[in-house]
């Protein structure tokens, strides 16, 4: 079954190339149809549609453009994903795994290794022609990951991803991927197009294509479930199934704990001027922390929740991916104990760019980094909290001449006014903090980097013996005294430990901004929305000066018409309309009988007449009866260039002319 839907979906893809030429066939017709108009329209017979066939004409141009390109660009696909290359010698002990485990799946390596910034991997191959032509092999691994899976359990990761390339995971499949891949790039190219500018035809191009892909999808998530299980008895096969089993369990819990390191720590210190030189290492120390392991191994064990199945999944659930796992039975050797990723080398710099874009950061070891992320973790914005509190221009010594006349809960109340309980405890902690950076700007203490929360205060004094760090709990005593009006205690040991609380805040007045980082957009997509709004503008242009030129153009010239008379010496009565006139030369006398010399009348443009329109009369026609154009007679009577109705008895205004017809 899983066969027949592949065939059926490859078979599909040529769904996407008929709709493009079916576009290219409108376009052509409508390009003809446009040709005409606009002749027409500067030979002075208006149509009140030509604007709508010009923009639905520029619109399906737009549109086939990019289906055309991108029908022919889906490698480029994968590749777009933001990414870090590695080689052999940038990291040689990632490289020679990557090909120990290549050799055991049975399959060629891959040609490149790319790190990114996700807890994910996958792998990528350039194609053309909707992937039907085989290309360059990428493997994209996630940083993250290295920081704390196994040996084992990146053997797991690497060996499921090298299952989408064995011979018996059928080619067939890899296209119906990347033909899904193409459906969506198509899709969002569409979208991106100026829709306020060419909206009505490329939003009608973007919707048919997301009904087919809705169809697409509907035949082809099959397969691509289906591969998804087939991956995982390849690694099973290779790492076994516990192993395999892990990693999956891994993935959601490293990434959980992998946002806050990036926005607690490597942000927040970005912001500073700062990163570290391994942000790799770092990340393992903050799992490492015995509150955090214990978290992580928590969200490890808890079991996923089953999920109803849903036939536009493109993953099965964990739930039943766990299932098989437990199911299988696999003979895989006793691996010996082997280094661990995360000690391996990386290009350290790189990383810093990729995870840190478009930031001016000076890389740090991991003592100095350290040190600088503990100052930006202390917590400031409480002390700045009972700062302002305390008055303008407040200092320490501020705070604490309040506290000793009783304002303490006038204090408390701008932490929390609904609860005097947890107010009193937030000053606590205010002060607290307050006095730690007195005591860091003096020298006595020194904030500790801490994984679980704000940093820690650690206090030191100077001895005759050395260096003695003072108790966490005696400072935490003397501020509770402090809050209850008895700030001598606290006067003194600060004192003892040469603070002035009276000089000015240790730390700036108002909080430092927040570190935004703009979302990716890779070089490729900034190129094709680029090409696709230069195109936009060319078709824009032209028209607007096609439309400039038709309506500045001047009125055709009345036509020369040679009148050749018979050569008779009788000529037949000619019955004029009486709102025709005649020029005569002068001296010439009208006489009733007809002379036998032939008089041919002269037309003078100059010269305005009158003519009653007649049943069965258009402008179209008076215009050829009386040498001229429709866009004269509507002009000369005020009629305008979309009026072309005519009602019997009307009186218009004519050039001087003959009236050829009858």
């Amino acid at each position: 079954m899983t066969t027949l839907r592949a065939v059926l979906a490859i078979l599909m893809l040529s769904g996407v190339y008929v709709i493009a030429l079916v576009g290219v066939a409108i376009c052509g017709g409508l390009a003809i149809l446009c040709a005409d108009v606009l002749q027409s329209y500067m030979n002075g017979e208006t149509h009140g549609y030509i604007t709508s066939i010009l923009f639905g004409l520029a619109g399906l141009i737009v549109a086939v453009v990019v289906v055309l390109s991108s029908m022919f660009a889906v490698g480029g696909i994968d590749a777009d994903t933001p990414s870090v290359p590695v080689d052999e010698e940038q990291a040689p002990e990632l490289w020679a795994f990557v090909r120990e485990v290549a050799a055991e799946a049975g399959i060629r390596p891959p040609h490149e290794v790319r790190l990114t910034g996700e807890v994910n991997g996958s792998v990528s191959e350039d194609a053309r022609l909707l992937g039907l032509l085989p290309g360059r092999r990428r493997l994209h691994l996630g940083l993250p990951l290295l920081a704390e899976l196994s040996a084992n359990e990146l053997r797991a990761l690497l060996g499921h991803e090298f299952g989408h390339y064995l011979g018996w995971h059928t080619r067939g499949s890899t296209i119906v991927y990347r033909g899904f891949l193409a459906l969506e790039r198509l899709h969002n190219n569409l979208a991106s197009a100026p829709r306020h500018i060419l909206g009505n035809v490329t939003r009608l191009f973007a919707s048919v294509f997301r009904a087919y892909a809705h169809l697409y999808a509907r035949v082809s998530f099959a397969v691509r479930r289906q591969q998804e299980f087939e991956a995982d008895a390849v690694a099973a096969r290779i790492a076994g199934p516990e192993s395999v089993a892990r990693t999956l369990r891994s993935l959601a819990a490293i990434d959980a704990f992998w946002h806050v390191f990036t926005q607690k720590y490597l942000l927040a210190t970005a912001g500073a001027g700062y990163a570290p030189e391994d942000p790799l290492a770092m990340f393992a120390a903050m799992l490492s922390d015995e509150h955090r392991r214990r978290a992580l191994d928590e969200l490890k064990a808890a079991d996923p929740e089953p999920q109803p199945h849903d036939r536009f999944a493109s993953h099965p659930s964990m739930a039943d991916r766990l299932t098989r796992l437990a199911a299988m039975e696999s003979d895989v050797p006793a691996w010996l104990r082997e280094p661990e990723p995360s000690t391996w080398r990386y290009p350290g710099r790189k990383l810093i760019e990729h995870l840190l874009p478009g930031q001016d950061v000076e890389a740090l070891p991991a003592k100095q980094w350290r040190a600088k992320a503990a100052r930006v973790g202390a917590p400031t914005a409480a002390a700045r909290t009972l700062l302002h509190a305390a008055g303008p221009d407040a200092t320490l010594a501020t705070v604490l001449e309040l506290l000793e006349a009783g304002e303490a809960t006038q204090l408390a109340t701008r932490f929390d006014k609904e609860d005097p309980l947890r107010a009193m405890a937030r000053l606590c902690e205010a002060l607290h903090a307050l006095a730690g950076h007195y005591l860091v700007e003096a020298g006595s203490a020194h904030w500790r980097l801490s994984w679980t929360g704000p940093s820690e205060l650690v206090v030191s004094e100077l001895r005759d013996d050395g260096v003695r760090v003072l108790p966490f709990a005696e400072l935490n005593a003397l501020v509770f005294e402090a809050v209850d009006s008895d700030v001598d205690r606290l006067r003194l040991y600060l004192a003892s430990l040469r603070v002035d609380p009276q000089r000015p805040r240790p730390f700036d007045a108002e909080p430092a901004l927040t570190l935004v980082t703009a979302p990716f957009e890779s070089d490729h997509d900034r190129a094709a929305r680029n090409r696709v709004y230069a195109l936009c503008a060319v078709v824009v242009v032209a028209f607007v000066a096609i439309t400039v030129i038709a309506d500045n153009a001047p009125p055709a010239p009345p036509r020369a018409i040679t009148t050749v008379l018979p050569e008779t010496t009788s000529l037949p009565t000619v019955d004029l309309p009486t709102s025709t006139y005649f020029q005569f030369d002068p001296g010439t006398e009208l006489s009733t009988t007809l002379s036998t010399t032939p008089l041919v009348p002269r037309f003078d443009a100059t010269s305005i007449g009158a003519v009653v329109v007649r049943p069965g009369d258009t402008l179209d026609k008076l215009a050829r009866c009386y040498l001229t154009t429709v866009h004269t007679l509507q002009k000369l009577n005020n009629l305008g260039y979309d009026n072309t109705e005519l009602a019997v008895g009307q009186t218009l205004l004519v050039p001087n002319a003959i009236r050829l017809c009858p």
